[in-house]
């Protein structure tokens, strides 16, 4: 992973292209292998299609990562509207306005392109190595001339100051994709930063010997139930109910937590709602103010009914469901379905196992996109 990070930056970055913690790992790979067969025109061609198209279902990462990105999320939609609707004119100007303006509320001090703005972080790609910072110089370069031939680079000064006036592409729009998700992963690194590092100390500075057998034995244990698990087929309609109270999926405390979510939909109890969503929503937010951006969202949204449509059991402690909602807003009938990641999470400092009962299922907004038509 060092190597092909090392080698994506070293190729791309002066292209205007940055690696990023949460960047496909495969995509890397085969960038890096096109560049090495084909040459660089056909490596970033692969990097301009992805961003025109594939990206499109994890947009809402970047509205998780922060409060600074949240709080945009308006505008982070609009300018993924024009983005992927070739409207690079709006997308690229709007996208820099972003960038700027969340990392200025997150650093509480300047802006991303302001000098002497720092974008490290103890242990994370964009942090560590100098990807996010070449992005940062050569974006901001100084533009004194206005310029008619067309650039490939989202030159922040040259474009908010009209003098780049052929900036209007898919080079330009696309690394204006790249560098939000650089910069939203960056922020979430960092302010996961003391964490990290204090989860660091803590496996580098091993426990007593008695302890460590005790904990051999465990994870033999653990080992050995979880291989002995067996996934369920679960047919909807026989063994669940399309659709039902909480108490009818009893069999299945995941569909549970489905369900009591959508129920707190139903009955507007948006502080139960945020906390069932509580991953949609940024890790450094207060509950009260999640509640209110929960609130933002949904009491537009009136739930008249949902469906369930298909569940799957990955592993023990992950399974997936799909469920069909429907609602109205402003007397429009809309319907969306939404994919939840059911991961049982530990309350423990031992693994989460659902038949121990030491840890909660927790709901992963795999592709809840429909929500925000």
């Amino acid at each position: 992973m060092i190597n092909q990070t090392t080698a994506f930056n070293d190729r791309f970055s002066s292209l205007g292209w940055c690696a990023y913690d949460s960047m496909s790992f495969s995509l890397m790979e085969n960038v890096n292998s096109e560049f090495e067969q084909n040459g660089l025109e056909s490596a970033e061609q692969i990097l301009i299609n992805y961003y025109k198209s594939d990206v499109k279902e994890i947009i809402h990462w970047i509205k998780n990562s922060s409060e600074a990105f949240a709080i945009r999320n308006n505008l982070i939609q609009q300018f993924f509207e024009d983005h992927f609707s070739a409207r690079y004119h709006a997308s690229i100007p709007l996208g820099l306005i972003i960038v700027d303006g969340a990392v200025n509320d997150f650093t509480k001090s300047k802006g991303f392109f302001a000098e002497g703005t720092a974008v490290d972080a103890w242990d994370c790609l964009v942090g560590c190595s100098d990807g996010l910072s070449k992005l940062k110089n050569i974006f901001n370069q100084k533009r004194a001339r206005t310029n008619t031939e067309m650039i490939t680079l989202p030159y922040r000064n040259g474009i908010l100051h009209g003098r780049d006036l052929n900036y209007a592409n898919e080079y330009v729009s696309c690394k204006c994709v790249c560098l939000m998700f650089a910069v939203a992963d960056w922020m979430k690194m960092k302010n996961s930063e003391e964490k990290r590092k204090a989860d660091y100390e803590k496996s580098v500075n091993p426990p007593p010997l008695k302890e460590t057998f005790s904990h051999l034995i465990e994870n033999r244990q653990i080992q050995k139930e979880i291989s002995e698990w067996e996934k369920k087929n679960i047919v909807i309609g026989k063994d669940i109910p399309v659709n039902g109270a909480p108490e009818n999926y009893s069999k299945y405390p995941y569909i549970v937590e489905v369900v009591e979510m959508l129920y707190s939909w139903k009955e507007k109890n948006y502080g139960k709602l945020s906390m069932h969503l509580k991953k949609l929503f940024p890790s450094d937010i207060a509950d009260k103010k999640r509640a209110g951006e929960c609130r933002k969202l949904f009491e537009k949204k009136l739930l008249n009914a949902f469906e369930i449509i298909e569940i799957e059991e990955r592993a023990c402690a992950l399974s997936k469901v799909l469920v069909k909602v429907l609602w109205t807003t402003d007397n429009n009938k809309k319907e969306a379905i939404l994919t939840f990641g059911c991961f049982y999470e530990s309350n423990t400092e031992h693994v989460g196992l659902p038949w121990k009962n030491n840890g909660k299922w927790v709901l992963m907004p795999w592709d809840v996109q429909g929500l925000y038509q």
